[in-house]
């Protein structure tokens, strides 16, 4: 069991150097740096906030929880079109496929059944075979 986890902690490091991983570091980075970016989150965390505490009231006012559920979307649009959440959520999907793929592998070697989405593409798989 010792040399399964010494190995999962190579295949750990091999992660964190890989180009997907090293991508989305640098986009993680990128964002919380980004002053524009985190002005927004901090504005759709406060409304968020404002939200629930208007939804716990028992004599709520529908009419202020729909101008404040505006406000929540329309700053939610403009966190998600920020150029840096984009590059950073585009470096994540990178991230997602990559643990697939190893993911999929391991599957199959314990269990010897092929990941579920398998394409029959060799092309997109990090490899059953």
């Amino acid at each position: 069991m010792t040399e399964i986890i010494e190995k999962a902690k190579e295949l750990g490091a091999l992660l964190q150097s890989s180009e997907q991983v090293q991508k989305y570091t640098a986009a993680k980075a990128a964002f919380d740096q980004d002053e524009e970016a985190q002005k927004l989150v901090q504005e759709f965390n406060l409304h968020r906030m404002t939200l629930m505490t208007l939804n716990t009231g028992a004599d709520a006012d529908q009419e202020r929880i729909a101008e404040v559920e505006e406000r929540v979307k329309s700053v939610y649009t403009k966190i998600m079109e920020n150029e840096s959440m984009v590059a950073m959520q585009d470096a994540g999907k990178a991230v997602e496929e990559l643990m697939g793929q190893v993911n999929g592998v391991l599957t199959f070697y314990v269990t010897g059944e092929e990941p579920q989405s398998c394409t029959h593409d060799c092309s997109t798989c990090g490899g059953c075979h």
